[in-house]
């Protein structure tokens, strides 16, 4: 039996990346993907590669850092596909710059998708899981929320921020039956890495070649996703409250 048969899913910012490779692994273990992202074109494509291999998702438009978006996608993702089983709250934006280079409207809105659109999304989602007794919740956080980055305070800042809001949501909705846990990747293989190696590379550092030299190398977005799947699945019932590392021993010195 596939460890994730009959369950439904939102995974916000599936479109590429680390969200791509969840929403396709959940898609191959028997969940209903639903799939938001704030390029919907990127969200069906990824929703159409998962149907025309047999799985079932849909791509949606939805700003996490709007109230309204995320209510009303909530309200569309539950409607179509009968339940909310498991929320994955992938969703995140990154900015290199400088603390003096960093505008207030850069800071509001990093702090709006990476922290904010993960408070909305739980707290839409919950009176789903509350009504039928169980829920589980995934955040996406970063090895950039247990130690400091050089021109990443904004970054760091939220994800140390996702980190101790999964606890504290731990905490306060284990008693309801919903399970909430963290994911803390380093640097893995995807756009964002992408655009960290050309800011970096403008201010003289490389930073691929550091990643480059950890256990296993470089991390792709599967690796991720794996985690995501254990979080997600009966196996790791006793996980909750957690930010669990997975980051190729990068933060372990």
């Amino acid at each position: 039996m596939k460890r994730l048969e009959g369950k439904a899913a939102i995974v916000t910012g599936g479109g590429q990346g680390i969200g791509r490779a969840i929403a396709e692994t959940f898609a191959r273990e028997g969940a209903m993907v639903w799939i938001p992202d704030i390029r919907k074109e990127n969200a069906d494509a990824v929703a159409a590669d998962i149907c025309g291999k047999g799985g079932q998702a849909w791509g949606d438009l939805c700003d996490v850092a709007d109230e309204a978006s995320v209510q009303a996608m909530m309200s569309r993702a539950v409607a179509k596909m009968g339940k909310l089983d498991i929320l994955v709250n992938n969703a995140g934006i990154e900015l290199l710059k400088s603390i003096e280079e960093i505008t207030v409207a850069e800071w509001d809105r990093v702090m709006a998708v990476n922290v904010g659109g993960i408070f909305l999304c739980c707290k839409y989602a919950l009176p789903y899981f509350k009504k039928q007794g169980k829920g589980n919740i995934i955040n996406m956080g970063s090895c950039a929320g247990y130690i400091g980055a050089s021109f990443q305070t904004l970054y760091c800042a939220s994800k140390g921020a996702v980190h101790q809001f999964t606890k504290a949501l731990a905490l306060e909705c284990g008693p309801a039956g919903v399970k909430v846990n963290a994911i803390a990747p380093g640097g893995v293989n995807t756009p964002m890495l992408d655009y960290l190696e050309t800011e970096y590379k403008k201010r003289g550092i490389d930073v691929k070649s550091g990643l480059n030299t950890l256990y296993g190398g470089v991390e792709q977005p599967q690796d991720i996703a794996d985690v995501a799947l254990f979080l997600a699945s009966d196996e790791s019932r006793t996980v909750h409250g957690a930010a669990l590392l997975v980051d190729g021993g990068y933060t372990a010195a």
